[in-house]
């Protein structure tokens, strides 16, 4: 059967999820096992009754894969995880894209068309708060989350969908998240390294060690518009956020930026394809990384916010993730 051996997720919660998108895919896949979900027990039940799947398709957005990862944590306790091809149905789609994940018709002609081993990339995970993901940031990017995600809810009728598009994430962060920082300032953070050594990246884009610089480090202390850490270069709709995030398998790229909001509008275009170097950027290589901020800010997740936090701690897992390279198949 052109499906056997895998498994597909469908978050019915999804942008484009639903039954009828469930329907489409297992027409096209018979013999896949195709599971249309909306709670983490679910996600977790229907896991337990995979036999050693070729691949899981999560169809759904950022969320959807993070939760899919989280769950095979949860799972699948002892050795590797399963391959994860991911069917873009979200919104910013960070990690769909970075591997170039194609359309959902053209995705599933190419599955059903591949031979195995499926074409994938290797990345690490970021362990934060329990919760694999990765990327996280707090300050600025979770700040325009929260007030993009205020706005799609607010709005209605036909104008709905374009909210949700790339332009209403810049409309969020122009005219909603922009005023707030301005009116409140900048927090001050303070990154503590805690695991063992350090790089950094230099004017030229080489990555060098930083000597004497080990546990217990200070590497920044100042203010920040926004911080983060990821393990992969984009948070959605294109914006390379974390541009040398892929240059050090096995540490994530810690991230500061510390420009105020009014010079930041002013370089959107540089910040979106993540130029280098860029004024007020600091990049750093590291295991784990304690940060803290003089106030609660705002903490995303893998796209998805969880709130304030004003001591949040980021590390890399123990555990990796094989993910479709859709680029592979060409």
């Amino acid at each position: 059967m052109l499906g056997e051996g895998l498994g597909v997720l469908v978050n019915a919660n999804a942008k484009r999820g639903g039954r009828r998108v469930a329907a489409q895919i297992a027409r096209a896949l018979p013999g896949a096992n195709v599971r249309l979900t909306r709670t983490a027990e679910e996600v977790d039940r229907w896991l337990r009754g995979l036999d050693h799947p070729r691949a899981v398709l999560p169809a759904g957005g950022d969320g959807t894969v993070v939760a899919l990862i989280n769950a095979f944590a949860r799972v699948f306790k002892e050795g590797p995880f399963p391959r994860v091809g991911i069917l873009p149905l979200g919104t910013g789609n960070a990690w769909a894209h970075v591997v170039g994940a194609p359309k959902l018709d053209r995705a599933l002609r190419l599955i059903v068309a591949a031979s195995d081993p499926l074409p994938v990339r290797r990345f690490g995970m970021i362990s934060c708060e329990g919760t694999l993901t990765p990327f996280g940031g707090a300050g600025w990017d979770a700040e325009i989350l929260n007030d993009y995600r205020t706005q799609v809810s607010l709005s209605k009728g036909p104008s709905k969908w374009l909210t949700k598009s790339v332009y209403g994430y810049l409309v969020a962060a122009v005219l909603r998240t922009a005023p707030k920082t301005i009116v409140n300032g900048r927090p001050q953070v303070i990154i503590e390294n805690l695991g063992d050594e350090v790089y950094t990246v230099t004017a030229d884009r080489k990555v060098i060690r930083l000597h004497g610089v080990g546990h217990g480090a200070v590497l920044y202390d100042g203010m920040a518009s926004s911080a983060g850490c990821a393990v992969s270069p984009e948070l959605g709709y294109g914006v390379r956020a974390y541009p040398f995030a892929e240059r050090f398998m096995g540490m994530m790229n810690v991230r500061v930026y510390d420009e105020t909001p009014l010079s930041a509008l002013a370089h959107v275009p540089l910040l979106w394809r993540g130029e280098h170097p860029l004024r007020g950027m600091h990049d750093w290589f590291a295991t784990k990384v304690r940060m803290t901020f003089s106030r609660p800010v705002p903490l995303q997740l893998g796209g998805d916010a969880i709130g304030f936090r004003q001591t949040v701690e980021f590390g890399i897992a123990e555990r990796e993730i094989e993910i479709v390279d859709w680029r592979g198949f060409f």
